[in-house]
C-alpha cells in the first residue's frame, strides 16, 4: 500500500471577519486588502481561509458604498458561512465582524482575535 494522499480534509477552515465597509471606494479596497493578506497568513499556517470580503465584492457597489442586495441579505450570506467554518478569525471590529463572532461563539465555534494566536499547522 503505497503513502496516504493528503487531500486537504483534516485542515481547519477559517472564517476571516473584519472590516468591510468605508466611507471611500479606496477605504473599502484597502480593507479588503487586509482581510486578503490575514487569508494568506492563515493559509501559509496551514489553514483553508474563507475571505467574505471577496464574496460579497460582487453584491456591493464601492460607488455608493451599498450592497446591491441590501445589508441584511448580505449578512445572513456571510453568517450562513460562518457558521459552517471551524474558526472563527474576527481580525478588527465592524459591526458586522462583531454580528459574526457572537453567531461563531453561539455555535461553540472557536474565536480568535489574530492570527498569530493559531497554532502553525505546517510541519516541515
Amino acid at each position: 500500500m503505497g503513502p496516504s494522499i493528503d487531500d486537504g480534509r483534516n485542515k481547519p477552515v477559517v472564517f476571516v471577519t473584519g472590516p468591510y465597509c468605508a466611507p471611500t471606494k479606496a477605504g473599502v479596497e484597502a480593507n479588503i486588502r487586509k482581510a486578503i493578506e490575514i487569508g494568506r497568513k492563515l493559509f501559509r499556517k496551514g489553514y483553508y481561509p474563507i475571505v467574505p470580503h471577496l464574496l460579497v465584492n460582487e453584491y456591493y457597489e464601492p460607488e455608493t458604498n451599498s450592497a446591491i442586495f441590501g445589508y441584511e441579505p448580505l449578512m445572513k450570506y456571510t453568517m450562513a458561512i460562518a457558521q459552517k467554518c471551524d474558526i472563527l478569525l474576527r481580525y478588527e471590529s465592524s459591526p458586522g465582524a462583531d454580528r459574526e463572532r457572537r453567531l461563531a461563539e453561539s455555535h461553540g465555534i472557536p474565536v480568535y482575535l489574530d492570527v498569530d494566536d493559531l497554532p502553525d499547522l505546517c510541519y516541515e
